[in-house]
């Protein structure tokens, strides 16, 4: 009688070779979330293009599946949703989570980064490792990529010509650092997330929005208000976060891929900001709202009231390793050093010389 016992366990062999490579062929799917509407710059431009990219370099291993305008979960909920594995990347911002961070909320302190938009996210990638990742991790994310707002404007309801015009107007705030520059130029902090602030500003809640001016048009505020104070105070970082689990398990070749990924998200972020802020005055100014620039004088009057922040600042954080002073001391040497420099010749550096040490 003939032994079939070969040719079974081949088949099953064979079969279980077959269901092995099928399960490898299946994609990964990463669940990209975000605060914006899809029809917005920022999803359009960065987050979706983003996902794209995840799927062209990974040849379809990666499948990104998309949730933007908060249909997961608000903004203020990043931390939360990226560290359960609700999504696995999203908006996780410092800002909404202030009481858990200290050096981080340096950048927030006055005119602290570069002006150029594409040298800030060059300047968060450098001291990232050093100052930032021990208190961002201790959240359960890791950093995906890092990206900043433009410089901070005023857009009230009411004219506004100089700092003096600010004392008593309700100015809605994120809250950190950004609620005290909000108090120390006169004005009364409202603290709340930019998903509520559009309502505020029409009902009067508020009387103005502290807020690039990129983002003033972005979401609509400037339907409301129709004075621009445009000061540049501070910029407000913006980091986006990956779930650990999810980014651990990747094998090391797709891991690469979301590194790549991720660094090119950062500056297609930077320079939509860039280009919105051009775009955002156009409309202003055709829709007629007022831009005020602020005078050399205003911007000296404006510096010393926010500069005890700076003092306060290095107190609070004397006794870290590193320290606060450590912090300011590597922030103002990058500041100087981007000033020097061009878009295109800090572009270049993301390739030359790549910021390591990001997760």
């Amino acid at each position: 009688m003939k032994n079939w016992k070969p040719f079974v366990a081949g088949i099953a062999m064979g079969v279980a070779a077959a269901a092995t490579q099928a399960l490898a062929a299946d994609p990964i799917e990463v669940k990209i979330s975000y605060n914006q509407p899809e029809t917005s710059p920022g999803w359009q431009e960065v987050m979706k293009v983003f996902g794209e990219e995840l799927a062209e370099k990974s040849d379809g291993r990666l499948k990104p599946v998309y949730y933007p305008g908060e249909v997961l979960h608000t903004v203020a909920d990043g931390f939360r949703a990226t560290g359960t594995g609700i999504t696995d990347v999203t908006s996780a911002w410092p800002v909404y989570q202030a009481n858990s961070f200290n050096l981080f909320l340096g950048t927030e302190l006055p005119l602290a980064l570069p002006t150029s938009d594409i040298a800030a996210v060059r300047a968060l990638n450098e001291l990232y490792p050093e100052f930032f990742k021990k208190e961002y991790e201790r959240l359960g994310v890791k950093l995906a990529f890092n990206a900043a707002t433009p410089g901070y404007d005023i857009l009230t309801t009411k004219p506004v010509k100089s700092v003096d015009d600010l004392k008593g107007l309700k100015i809605r705030a994120a809250g950190g650092g950004i609620t005290e520059i909000v108090e120390r130029l006169g004005a009364v902090p409202v603290t709340m997330t930019i998903s509520d602030a559009y309502t505020a500003f029409q009902q009067g809640v508020v009387d103005g929005i502290i807020l690039s001016t990129a983002d003033q048009v972005a979401y609509r505020l400037h339907e409301v208000g129709k004075y621009n104070y445009r000061i540049g105070v501070v910029r407000v970082a913006i980091p986006q976060a990956v779930n650990p689990k999810f980014y651990d398990s990747l094998p090391e070749d797709l891991k690469t891929v979301f590194d790549e990924a991720a660094l090119n998200a950062a500056y297609n972020y930077q320079k939509m900001y860039k280009n919105l802020t051009a775009s955002a005055l156009e409309t202003m100014k055709e829709e007629g709202i007022e831009v005020t620039e602020a005078t050399p004088e205003d911007l000296a009057k404006i510096e010393k009231m926010v500069a005890p922040m700076y003092d306060a600042f290095l107190e609070k954080n004397a006794d870290r390793s590193p320290s606060g002073a450590d912090l300011i001391e590597a922030m103002t040497a990058l500041r100087d050093k981007y000033e020097g420099m061009s878009d295109t010749e800090i572009l270049k550096l993301k390739d030359t010389d790549p910021a390591e040490g990001l997760r």
